[in-house]
């Protein structure tokens, strides 16, 4: 129930005020969550990941761990951020599929109105995925109330989780 009342949050903030003004809300959003929907290609044999952050709070948090000016928008320096988000989604973000680690290959980010897609994918998996487990601490050091919303979907299933701050661990069976 709570991943429902997140959800329909995430499209009131998102969808529904878009939807009425045109535009993106002047206020800052009140709360913080970010969703991670997981897919298997068993076609190509890989999982396909793309973590949706609100934009001004992922700026946030890496102008916080790294240091410097994020501009998560701004198509200049998109090749520098490129760096940055992938460093930082790479290493607060780990899967085990099976119990393997997985390896989590970058392929880049794009920004769409308030909010950044980060792209990955884990190559060479089971045709099977009986469990998938993960850790994740995407904007922690930012943000006390982050929600962290995982969809997977498999040929076994579709199963969703979310990990509440401070939570890391996950694990979703398919069997």
């Amino acid at each position: 129930m709570q991943t429902v009342l997140a959800l329909f949050l995430w499209w009131m903030l998102f969808g529904a005020e878009r939807s009425l003004t045109g535009s993106i809300p002047a206020a800052t959003h009140p709360f913080h969550v970010s969703v991670t929907e997981i897919n298997q290609n068993a076609t190509a044999r890989t999982l396909e990941v793309q973590c949706k952050l609100f934009t001004d709070d992922f700026e946030a948090t890496l102008k916080e761990v790294f240091k410097q000016k994020a501009d998560l928008v701004d198509p200049a320096l998109h090749g520098k951020m490129d760096s940055l988000v992938s460093r930082y989604v790479r290493s607060r973000l780990q899967l085990r599929v099976n119990e393997k680690a997985a390896v989590l290959q970058y392929l880049g980010f794009e920004h769409d109105r308030e909010a950044t897609y980060v792209y990955l994918e884990i190559e060479n998996t089971a045709a099977s995925i009986r469990s998938l487990e993960g850790s994740a601490s995407l904007l922690y050091e930012s943000f006390s109330d982050q929600v962290n919303i995982f969809h997977v979907t498999t040929t076994r299933g579709k199963k969703s989780t979310k990990l509440d701050y401070p939570a890391t661990a996950f694990r979703l069976d398919f069997e």
